[in-house]
């Protein structure tokens, strides 16, 4: 692989909140920009630009299914975390691109959140969920990410109920 090429890549795998974007930015860059190489890239090249893309939205996925990023500024919700799948989901399918690998590990990351949810005895206690979607949406993300809805959340009538919070509220109620 050429290094402009991996270079780039790096660029796209830590770009801001629209990976896509910095992907058509460097694909720009490595061939049209004045200032750029002119490549004419091969069909791998172009894949493995694509990978940025999924890593970046894998990482911010991730950040979003981590509880315990939910007292931190960048923090943006299960809300955002379903959001940006689909964006990513959209984005493979244009693209003819597989991310059944990361399916695991996104699985892995909101059974870990649910669990940490249901075990926080303050948001039991005031009626509040971080979960901040909808019903719908969360049954939704679950079956995509290959889970069973009753063994991630056993009462989710009662769960649903609660009062969500913004994301911003989440990360004021964890800071402390």
């Amino acid at each position: 692989m050429r290094e402009e090429v991996i270079e780039e890549k790096e660029i796209i795998a830590h770009s801001g909140e629209l990976p896509e974007v910095a992907f058509h930015n460097s694909l720009h860059f490595l061939t049209e920009n004045p200032d750029g190489p002119h490549l004419t890239l091969t069909p791998e090249e172009i894949t493995f630009l694509q990978q940025g893309v999924i890593e970046r939205y894998k990482w911010i996925i991730l950040r979003d299914l981590n509880p315990k990023m939910r007292g931190r500024s960048e923090f943006r919700s299960i809300e955002r975390a379903i959001v940006n799948y689909k964006r990513l989901k959209c984005y493979a399918k244009k693209q003819q691109l597989d991310i059944s690998d990361i399916i695991p590990e996104l699985a892995q990351a909101l059974t870990i959140y649910i669990k940490a949810e249901l075990k926080d005895p303050y948001l039991k206690e005031h009626y509040l969920r971080t979960v901040n979607c909808s019903r719908k949406d969360w049954e939704w993300f679950v079956k995509e990410l290959h889970l069973d809805l009753s063994d991630l959340l056993p009462n989710p009538e009662e769960f649903f109920k609660r009062t969500p919070l913004r994301f911003q509220e989440t990360v004021a109620l964890f800071k402390r």
